[in-house]
């Protein structure tokens, strides 16, 4: 039942049974285990569910058409205008307003910026939709 995933049956089944609804000590109940057990299974399973949509977006960026590095000491607006003009030449029409896009840059590179200022490297990857991920 894994069906080819990251997760193990058990794992599927504790997250299924609280998709449900069930508490953690109902879940131990009916699996014959302990809430330790069952806790640190459903810790596991979304750690692995963590960890695949990261890989899945590494994918997505290493297949991206467009990469902008911002530099450190880089204002925001300007990293900002810098991949809108890298899209243009590209031919990428970015579906985000400028302080949209600003906020996810500033959300995606967290410790990385200090209000407008970028204080460690940041890569913008952009695919042909449009899509902007920061790594």
């Amino acid at each position: 039942m894994t069906r080819d995933t990251v997760l193990t049956e058990r794992q599927i089944e504790v997250l299924k049974l609280k998709a449900q609804g069930l508490s953690t000590s109902e879940i131990a109940k009916r699996l014959g285990t302990t809430v330790a057990n069952v806790s640190a299974t459903e810790k596991k399973a979304r750690e692995n569910i963590r960890r695949a949509k990261n890989t899945l977006r590494l994918v997505k960026m290493l297949e991206a058409p467009l990469s902008v590095v911002i530099p450190p000491e880089t204002d925001l607006n300007d990293a900002v205008r810098e991949i809108y003009r890298r899209a243009d030449e590209a031919g990428i029409w970015i579906s985000h307003s400028f302080p949209s896009l600003a906020a996810l840059i500033q959300q995606g590179a967290g410790e990385k910026i200090r209000g407008r200022r970028v204080l460690e490297e940041i890569e913008v990857a952009i695919t042909r939709e449009g899509e902007v991920m920061v790594m």
